[in-house]
C-alpha cells in the first residue's frame, strides 16, 4: 500500500509541476504517451493541464486494474442465418400481429458483401466483418407485403461486433433492452451480442411494426449464450466528466476518421489490427459532444508493436511545425493550433 501511495503521489506532483507554468495557455492540446503494449492520449483537450490529467486518469487505471483479458470468451458459435427466428408474436390484444419470413434468407461472406446493392461495405470490414444473413418480415395485420429487414452480422469477435454497434451510438439515444442494450434510432433497432452485430430496419413508421422489431431483436438475443458485451479496455477511462452513451471502439485510423472530424493532423498510425477505445468527456470549451475532449486508449498485441507505432509517431510531431512540450516521463504534448490561430490566445 505505501509503494501505491508514493505511485499516485509521484503521478500527481509530475502532473502539477508540468502544468503550473502552462495553466493559462489556452489551445487545441494533444497528449500522447506510451506504456508497455498501450498507447494512450487526449485530444481536443483546452488546456495542457486538462490533457495531463487525463493523461494521469489513464496511468492510475492502468495501475490500479493490472492486465486486461485481451480477447472475450465466445459461447454461441452458429452461423447467422441460424439465428433468423421463422415467426414471432408481437404487441398485445388488438395490437397483437404475427410476423412471419417474407422469403427465404440470403447471406453474404467475406469480400461479397452488399456487393449487389449500394451501401458501402468498408466499416463493416474494417471491423472484421466474416459473414451476414438477411430476411424480410411481414404480418397479415399490416397487409402481408415485407415491412422489416433482419440483418444478422458475424464480426468474428465480440469486441468486433460491440465496435460497430459503438459507431452507431450517440449521448441521450433512445435505448431498449432486448437481452442486451438497443439503439433506436430513426427506422433502425441496433445492438451487439456475442460475436453477432444485429441491424433491424423497419421500412414505416408504426407502433405496431416496432413492436415486431422489438420482439425480433428479443428473439435472436434469446439465442446468444453470451451475457451483454462489457469490452475490459474501456473501464481503463477515466469516469470523470465522462459523457454517457459517447464510448467507441476502434481497430484502425481510417475508423478513428470516421467516428469525429477534426482530428489531428498527426495521431499514432495503428498497425497488427490493435484494440482502441474513446470517450468523449465536458469541458467548458465544448459547445456539443462533437467538439468535447477525446480520451484514448490504444492496445498493441504486445510492447513492441506499441514501441514502434509511438517512435514513429514521436519522430514526426517532433520535426514538424508545432508546438510540442516534453513531460517528465516523456510524455508530447502538442498544440494543434494553426499558426493563425495562435494570436487569438495571447
Amino acid at each position: 500500500m505505501e509503494t501505491y501511495g508514493k505511485f499516485v503521489l509521484t503521478l500527481f506532483s509530475i502532473s502539477l509541476l508540468l502544468v503550473v507554468s502552462c495553466e493559462e495557455e489556452r489551445g487545441n492540446w494533444t497528449a500522447v504517451h506510451q506504456n508497455g503494449e498501450y498507447i494512450y492520449g487526449v485530444w481536443r483537450a483546452p488546456t495542457v493541464k486538462i490533457a495531463d490529467m487525463g493523461l494521469v486518469g489513464v496511468k492510475f487505471n492502468l495501475h490500479d486494474q493490472g492486465e486486461q483479458v485481451s480477447a472475450l470468451p465466445l459461447l454461441t458459435m452458429l452461423a447467422p442465418e441460424a439465428l433468423l427466428p421463422v415467426q414471432v408474436v408481437a404487441g398485445r390484444n388488438v395490437s397483437q400481429a404475427e410476423w412471419v419470413q417474407s422469403r427465404s434468407p440470403s447471406t453474404y461472406h467475406g469480400e461479397t458483401l452488399y456487393r449487389d446493392r449500394v451501401v458501402a461495405p468498408a466499416l463493416y470490414h474494417a471491423y472484421g466483418f466474416q459473414r451476414q444473413a438477411e430476411v424480410e418480415y411481414q404480418s397479415r395485420k399490416f397487409g402481408s407485403k415485407p415491412l422489416i429487414l433482419l440483418e444478422i452480422f458475424d464480426m468474428g469477435t465480440a469486441e468486433n461486433a460491440f465496435g460497430i454497434y459503438s459507431f452507431n451510438t450517440y449521448p441521450q439515444a433512445d435505448t431498449v433492452w432486448v437481452g442486451s442494450k438497443a439503439l433506436l434510432s430513426g427506422g433502425y433497432l441496433r445492438f451487439a451480442k456475442g460475436q453477432y452485430f444485429v441491424e433491424i430496419e423497419s421500412y414505416e413508421f408504426a407502433t405496431g411494426i416496432r413492436e415486431g422489431a422489438v420482439a425480433l431483436a428479443k428473439a435472436v438475443a434469446a439465442q446468444i449464450q453470451e451475457p451483454p458485451i462489457k469490452v475490459p479496455l474501456l473501464a481503463l477511462l477515466p469516469s470523470y466528466n465522462k459523457i454517457g452513451g459517447s464510448d467507441k471502439l476502434f481497430r484502425s485510423n481510417w475508423v478513428l476518421g470516421q467516428i469525429y472530424s477534426g482530428l489531428p493532423l498527426n495521431v499514432p498510425q495503428l498497425t497488427a489490427f490493435p484494440l482502441g477505445v474513446s470517450a468523449s468527456y465536458r469541458d467548458d470549451d465544448a459547445t456539443n459532444w462533437m467538439d468535447a475532449r477525446v480520451v484514448f486508449i490504444v492496445r498493441f498485441p504486445d510492447a513492441a508493436a506499441a514501441e514502434a507505432v509511438w517512435t514513429r509517431y514521436r519522430e514526426t510531431v517532433m520535426t514538424g511545425t508545432a508546438s510540442v512540450k516534453i513531460g517528465a516521463n516523456g510524455e508530447i504534448f502538442v498544440d494543434e493550433r494553426l499558426p493563425s490561430e495562435e494570436s487569438d490566445f495571447r
